[in-house]
């Protein structure tokens, strides 16, 4: 018996100006990943640009605002092994207590409330500067990739 596979499915090379079902299906993703709050219209605009550029660095690809091969490939990574969350200004709960806690570790003294404020955004920042990664305040990937590993050496 042979089994045939389905091939995945390819989707189009969307930047800004680019319209259409794709368009929704990213902006659907991204709300999902990141609580963006884009309206899901299907039009590639300004908004929509700055949360791939965000995504894009946090995941260590090229930072252009185009959703070309290597960005859906890694829209699909994020979805289908959900990892730790992304982090950042206004964020709450037990994982911001918990990246708190870490923070402190490594020196900073913020309060561990589980609120992602300004005072937790500069330890983040300060952190990804003492790392090499880029100080944008937001844990991501590459973020907590970094606190795990020096957590753990």
């Amino acid at each position: 018996m042979t089994v045939v596979k389905e091939a995945p499915r390819t989707f189009p090379t969307l930047s800004q100006g680019s319209i259409g079902d794709d368009v929704k299906y990213l902006q659907n993703t991204l709300n999902y990943i990141y609580g963006a709050q884009l309206e899901v219209d299907g039009i590639f605009g300004a908004k929509t640009i700055a949360t791939v550029k965000t995504f894009q660095s946090e995941y260590g690809l090229t930072i252009d605002g185009i959703v070309g091969q290597q960005t859906w490939n890694r829209l699909a990574e994020v979805i289908s092994n959900p990892g730790l969350p992304i982090l950042r200004l206004g964020s709450k709960g037990d994982k911001v207590e918990y990246l708190q806690d870490l923070l402190n570790y490594f020196g900073s003294q913020i309060a561990s409330d589980g609120i992602f404020g300004t005072e937790t955004e500069a330890a983040v920042k300060k952190f990804q500067r003492r790392y090499s990664l880029v100080p944008d305040g937001i844990v991501g990937n590459q973020t907590w990739e970094m606190l795990f590993q020096e957590f753990h050496d």
